[in-house]
């Protein structure tokens, strides 16, 4: 598996993802707890010495008396000195007795009514937090006013004879550090349980994504080849699945186009070769003096020009089609009459619909002149073009209905057969470039399958467009609609 692959990257960019919460987590909940149950411990075992201190303060205790109930852990140290830091009483530790000095670096704070708290190893060289407390000397009567408030708020400039003494109580961290502990290994666990769960999971949806990707990037390959039936079924999201529904419809739209280009290759190889095998043996003909009178010297020369005609003809078809889609050809606007052209065509496309018995109705549904502003000499080709396509692809003996009329600032311009018709599956793709829906019986009049798209090429080119209805064995109608002339 290639390291910038897909897969490889969608895993890691999951597992990276998964690991960066993961160690903030950690990180945080561990910092958190710890600094947490700190302070908890440290008002928990201030709270004590407080507790203690003021029933010595207030002589409810003597010095002969544990406070066994004062003590939430059986591992602290209590520590009772006087005003000197003389001990005059201690529990839970052997290293100090009665009557040694205490917490000397703390009497001034303490004499100051201030609370002290420091970090030391004094229990079994473990780490433990000492706090220390001044004890007030107050009377009953007046605790519960004045002495309690300057207790609380250990007033400084009171006089230093009433704090008559202090408490200390020291407590391990150890139960603390045993937590902290407990959480990071806890969090361990959970930190490659998650890894291996993200890990499954990472896998699961990179192949589930990558899978159809890697499909479509073969199908592409075939398609490149040349191989157009390649076919994608896909069970994915929406949208990888519509990117392989566009993949199958471009490869039968190519597929399309590469069946309209060898029937080009070869309608237009037939083509060619019919006009030049007349125009090299007329010539050859011409050439050997076997034109014996002058009616057949003059028939073979007629013959030969409307074959160099005919080539012709073709030949500017192409080039004409390449240069309006190179955007090479200017088109010169200027207002006219769509009635008048319309009718000069008819006029003009007439003899070829009566070999086919066709007539050719005209219906102008508004009665005016119908001005346009367009290019007239690419409108009139559009109109010879769609009659010539409909005569071609109408039956014997039936008529060609042509309408025109205005609506709003627009002209509009229908012109309808009653043919064969365009088969729904064929209608999306005459527009194409040498793409021909149906062969006609009239030979005469065959094309190469560029006629419809040099309409819809000059239509666009105006800013307007062009539409097809069809039914199979009824006929066809094409519409077109061009901008009206406004003399303002």
């Amino acid at each position: 598996m290639r390291c910038n692959s897909i897969r490889v990257k969608l895993w890691s960019a999951i597992i990276l993802t998964i690991l960066i919460i993961l160690v903030m987590s950690m990180i945080f909940q561990t910092s958190f707890l710890s600094s947490f149950y700190y302070n908890q411990k440290v008002r928990e075992v201030e709270e004590d010495a407080r507790d203690i201190a003021r029933a010595l303060g207030r002589n409810e205790y003597n010095f002969n008396v544990p406070y066994i109930d004062a003590i939430r852990n059986v591992n602290d140290v209590i520590v009772v000195t006087d005003y000197s830091g003389r001990i005059t009483y201690i529990t839970g530790s052997t290293d100090y007795k009665q009557g040694w000095f205490f917490g000397l670096k703390y009497l001034n704070k303490i004499l100051k009514g201030q609370k002290i708290q420091d970090e030391n190893k004094m229990l079994r060289g473990l780490d433990s937090i000492i706090i220390g407390v001044p004890i007030v000397k107050t009377q009953n009567s007046l605790w519960d006013v004045k002495q309690k408030q300057l207790y609380e708020q250990y007033i400084e400039s009171e006089d230093l004879q009433m704090f008559i003494g202090a408490v200390y109580i020291i407590t391990p961290l150890e139960p603390l550090e045993i937590t902290t502990r407990a959480i990071r290994t806890q969090f361990l666990y959970i930190f490659l349980g998650a890894i291996i769960i993200a890990s499954i999971i990472a896998l699961f949806l990179a192949h589930s994504f990558t899978e159809p990707l890697i499909k479509i990037n073969d199908a592409a390959k075939e398609i490149a080849k040349g191989n157009y039936n390649t076919k994608i079924h896909l069970k994915s999201s929406s949208e990888i699945t519509t990117l392989g529904d566009t993949i199958n419809n471009l490869a039968k739209q190519l597929s399309r186009v590469e069946q309209i280009r060898r029937e080009f290759i070869a309608n237009v190889s037939h083509e060619l070769r019919t006009p030049l095998s007349y125009l090299k043996g007329y010539a050859e003909i011409m050439i050997d003096g076997l034109a014996d009178t002058e009616f057949e010297r003059e028939k073979y020369l007629n013959i030969i020009l409307e074959e160099s005609e005919r080539l012709g003809k073709m030949v500017d078809e192409i080039l004409h089609l390449s240069q309006i889609e190179a955007g090479s050809i200017q088109l010169k606007l200027s207002p006219f009459s769509m009635d008048s052209v319309i009718k000069r065509t008819i006029d003009k496309m007439l003899p070829l619909a009566v070999k086919k018995d066709i007539s050719i109705k005209y219906s102008n549904l508004d009665g005016d002149l119908l001005l346009c502003l367009a290019d007239e000499n690419r409108i009139k080709q559009i109109l010879i073009n769609l009659l010539a396509n409909a005569v071609k692809h109408s039956y014997d003996h039936s008529n060609i209905l042509i309408s025109s009329y205005r609506l709003n600032d627009r002209i509009y311009v229908c012109v309808r057969d009653n043919g064969e018709g365009i088969s729904e599956e064929d209608l999306p793709f005459i527009w194409d470039r040498f793409y021909t829906a149906g062969k006609s019986k009239d030979k005469s009049i065959e094309g190469i399958g560029l006629g419809l798209s040099i309409i819809k090429s000059i239509i666009n080119a105006h800013g307007c467009d062009i539409t097809v209805n069809s039914v199979v064995g009824e006929g066809t109608e094409f519409c077109f609609w061009l901008p009206s002339y406004q003399e303002s």
